[in-house]
């Protein structure tokens, strides 16, 4: 039976070798200290400022959707209703509501007894937005 080495020495057993000069690091007892990086606090910051900025483009995104949704509403809205002129893009133009469909006009709202459904400008992508 052979005889085991101390604790303190560094002894591979399978190819009868001291293998201490091959570590990455001390194995004698007055070696440096081998401190730890503390990771977990490494994550904790970086998961909370990452997941501030997702909310931050997730509420963007949220907006955007909003709005895209509102101007193709609205748009739908105009050209699903009566024009009886060609529209001048920039321009602004009143929507009312009419006897069997919605209708579009020049006439400000002031000046008419008619339902008024919004006021809406044409911009330079045929969109319709609302005033």
């Amino acid at each position: 039976m052979k005889k085991k080495k101390p604790d303190s020495i560094v002894w591979d057993n399978t190819n009868d070798s001291y293998f201490a000069k091959i570590l990455p690091y001390s194995s004698s007892l007055s070696g440096p200290i081998i401190k730890v990086p503390n990771v977990d606090a490494f994550k904790k910051r970086s998961v909370d400022k990452v997941s501030k900025l997702f909310r931050a483009e997730l509420s963007d995104l949220q907006a955007k959707i909003e709005s895209f949704v509102s101007i193709v509403s609205d748009t739908e809205l105009v050209y699903n209703s009566e024009i009886k002129f060609e529209p001048i893009v920039g321009e602004t133009y009143y929507l009312y509501e009419g006897n069997n469909k919605n209708f579009l006009s020049l006439i400000e709202p002031s000046q008419w007894s008619k339902k008024h459904i919004g006021t809406f400008r044409l911009n330079g992508d045929f969109k319709w937005e609302r005033k």
